[in-house]
């Protein structure tokens, strides 16, 4: 019980310190969706408007439109300029951003280039959002239990990543992909509400509860990825991710691409004679060193993937060979007229006692048929003859691997397998987060 009470405390107090509190009594959390210079907002139940500390209602399905203009959100129905707009919905209806729902209210600010579009809303409904985009719904319910609970936990733990910019989370993978209500499911949707308040905590403080999408078979520590020792955020074994899509994977970059690429991450000068690579025993490369005409530079491998690209190296365990690539070329050419075929140029007698192969037989044909062009005064055509060349096509570097993201924490395939063998939501964030317990808390 006391455990409980320290971190409901604590929460509070993280919360308070945020300024996260929304209108009611329910945590909130606000999502910056986009940055534009218009948007459009509207709700079958019809809204309510905030400027300043004058207020407006807006008729059900009526659309009101925002934009920036002189570095403010004007609100053009009305002919209002403003730092900020609140729109609320007058009703239970969710507020339609252009064509998408969602639940909560909205804020428009102005930015610099444009108008930020924030949609502020209970954090449960906020987790509810993000579910169908990480996992599928058809999963078993265990895995998706788990990954709720690390979602939420994620969350709360980090309400001030985007502290400076006014909100609290982005809708990218920077911080949790979201979309709203269209991004919702009855099933994730009840478990959302079967779960909540459930939190991964160490030691009574919220935990880093980070996630991947596949491990490749060993997640990895938070010390070898990012350089800072996480009790909780350590190696394991993940055996049960056979089936994923990334189990297995091969990747080509040119010697030019990965120049252009790493240098303007900033990580090389000069151009690359080769890379090395060091790796755990397991296989998962921790540090990347490569040597250029300007010297050697040696990074760790989560900055070579960032660099790269997440998506085209899909993860940091993998092996790497250098090949150079050559391709055969068909030229053809004209050659002169002294050198072309003539009947002069066989032996009748030597040619019917050789064996013939499918070129000899097509040479004496077209040396037949020029004879009899000869003699009927018709010009033989050019003859065209065709070489092949090797030519080169510069060095590549290929990348085969397993695993899909940085590794660290839950894996979200793993919990997949370990929910199809029968393992609990309990189980699973207990193997991918040891030492760490579940808990119940309320955000009041």
């Amino acid at each position: 019980m006391r455990k409980r009470v320290i971190l409901l405390i604590f929460l509070v107090l993280f919360v308070c310190m945020n300024g996260a509190w929304g209108w009611g009594k329910e945590l909130e959390v606000k999502v910056n969706l986009n940055k534009a210079k218009e948007a459009v907002f509207s709700s079958s139940g019809g809204l309510k408007i905030e400027i300043g500390k004058r207020y407006f209602s807006v008729p059900s399905s009526y659309p009101v439109h925002f934009r920036e203009k002189g570095g403010k959100v004007e609100w053009e129905e009305e002919n209002i300029l403003s730092s900020e707009v609140y729109i609320y919905p007058k009703g239970k209806e969710p507020i339609l951003w252009g064509k998408r729902p969602y639940r909560g209210s909205f804020i428009v600010k102005a930015s610099s280039d444009g108008i930020l579009v924030i949609n502020q809303l209970p954090v449960e409904d906020y987790i509810k959002g993000t579910m169908k985009l990480e996992l599928s719904p058809a999963w078993p319910v265990e895995a998706l239990k788990a990954q709720i609970i690390v979602s939420r936990t994620y969350a709360l733990k980090n309400l001030r990543r985007h502290e400076e910019e006014g909100f609290n989370f982005c809708a990218t993978d920077h911080c949790q992909r979201y979309g709203g209500i269209n991004a919702e499911d009855p099933v994730t949707n009840r478990l959302v509400e079967e779960t909540k308040g459930l939190v991964l905590t160490y030691q009574n403080e919220l935990a880093s509860a980070v996630f991947h999408s596949e491990s490749g078979g060993f997640t990895e520590s938070a010390l070898d990825v990012w350089g800072r020792e996480v009790p909780y955020l350590v190696e394991v074994a993940s055996p049960w991710e056979g089936n994923a899509p990334h189990s297995s994977w091969r990747v080509e970059f040119t010697k030019e691409e990965l120049e252009e690429s790493l240098r303007e991450a900033r990580l090389i000068q000069g151009e690359i004679l080769d890379i090395r690579l060091s790796s755990s025993s397991e296989g998962r490369v921790e540090e990347v060193e490569v040597i250029t005409t300007d010297g050697e530079f040696s990074f760790p491998a989560s900055r070579f993937r960032e660099a790269i690209g997440w998506e085209k190296l899909p993860s940091t365990f993998f092996a790497m060979k250098k090949e150079e690539k050559e391709q055969k070329v068909r030229k053809e050419t004209f050659p002169s007229s002294s050198s072309s075929l003539s009947s002069s140029s066989f032996d009748y007698d030597e040619w019917m006692e050789k064996d013939w192969d499918l070129d000899d037989i097509i040479n004496f044909l077209k040396m037949r048929e020029e004879e009899r062009n000869r003699k009927k005064g018709i010009s033989p055509p050019p003859r065209i003859v065709v070489e092949e060349e090797v030519v080169s096509q510069g060095t590549a570097f290929i990348f085969e691997g397993k695993g899909y993201g940085h590794g660290v924490g839950l894996s979200q395939w793993g919990a997949k397998g370990m929910a199809e063998e029968g393992f609990s939501y309990e189980e699973i964030l207990s193997h991918y987060f040891p030492g760490c317990r579940i808990e119940r808390t309320t955000f009041k």
